[in-house]
Order: structure tokens, then sequence, then C-alpha cells
């Protein structure tokens, strides 16, 4: 009995092991991601990952998530008790929203890891004419002055858009114009280092 005891803590222990060290990794990428905020055109590769595979791993969480729902009393008691309480409307808001966040979850673990490697492990470089369509100014809570640039591929017609810091001023009166970025080349995409006009 004590020696059963004994395996069940330490499997509850390497379990909040497990889950600390995950969501240490979370925060870092999250803190990296929003102070360096790379200026990534993602490619077919990324765009693959963010379109398919993570659809499809929030499909396979979810699924595994209610299989277990259905045969397990304890954690059937759980998530009815913690996680879906309160009235028909919460809970139909909640229905929509976890998957919501499990998809999210996923995006932080896989694509900005890929941001990460990308700007850390540039290719050659790379040069290409846009066509700016759209300039915003985006709310960040730093004292940053920060626009997001809404640009068309010239050759593909393909829409990309990435928030930008240099030139603001210059950027917001080159709306419905051609400008060249440069930059370097990645495997997921290419990273921005300057804008020219």
């Amino acid at each position: 009995m004590l020696n059963i005891k004994h395996k069940e803590f330490h499997k509850s222990f390497l379990y909040l092991l497990i889950i600390f060290v995950l969501m240490s990794y979370l925060v870092l990428l999250i803190g990296w991601y929003e102070f360096n905020d790379p200026a990534l055109i993602a490619n077919e590769r990324l765009h693959f990952i963010e379109l398919v595979v993570l659809p499809i791993l929030t499909m396979a969480v979810i699924y595994t998530l209610f299989k277990k729902y259905r045969c397990d009393h304890n954690f059937n008691y759980l998530i009815t008790r913690h996680f879906f309480k309160g009235s028909r409307l919460v809970k139909g808001f909640l229905i929509v929203m976890y998957p919501c966040l499990i998809y999210m979850a996923l995006w932080k673990f896989s694509v900005v890891p890929i941001m990460y490697y990308a700007e850390n492990n540039l290719g050659e470089l790379w040069s290409e004419e846009y066509f700016l369509t759209d300039v915003t100014t985006c709310i960040i809570n730093d004292q940053q002055q920060c626009i997001t640039l809404n640009i068309a591929d010239l050759s593909t017609g393909e829409e990309h858009s990435f928030r930008w810091y240099l030139d603001t001023d210059e950027l917001q009166t080159l709306k419905n114009k051609k400008i060249n970025l440069v930059g370097e080349k990645s495997y997921f995409g290419y990273l921005v280092n300057e804008i020219q006009w």
C-alpha cells in the first residue's frame, strides 16, 4: 500500500514537472515573440503547418479528451465541475472557445519556435517587390510606434501582413504603391530586414 502511494506521488511529481517545463517554455516563447516580433513572410511550408497540421492536431486533442470524457467518470466529473460550469449559453460559448484555445496553444508551441529558428538560422539574401495594399497602426502595450503592413505579391497576388517599427510615418504615405522588401531567406519564409521605396 505504501509502495503504491509512493509510486503515485512520483508519477504526480513527474507530471507536474513536465507541465512546469512546458509552461516555462511557452512563457519564454511568448516573451521572445512579443519582444522581438519578427517580420516574417510565411511560405507554403509554414502555411501548411498553420492551416492543415495544427487544425488536425487540435481535432485529435479534442477527440482524445472527449473519448476520455466518455469513458472515465472521474475525468467526466472534473470537466463538468470545473470547465463547463454555468448556463447553457456559457457552456455553448466554452465549447467554441476551448478548441480555439487549444489551437492557439499549439500555434505558440510550433509556429513561434519556427520563427525563432528562421531568425537565427538565416540563409541567402533575398529581395522582392511587393504592392503595399494597406497600412494601419497596431495597438500594442509599449511606447514604440508600430504599423501593420498589408502587402500583395505582384506575381501571385497572395496577401501577407506583418508588423513594422521603422520609418512608420513615411510608410503610411506609400499606400497603394510598390515597395521593395530586403531580407534573408529561411526554410519557412522570408525575414524582412529593410523596406525600400
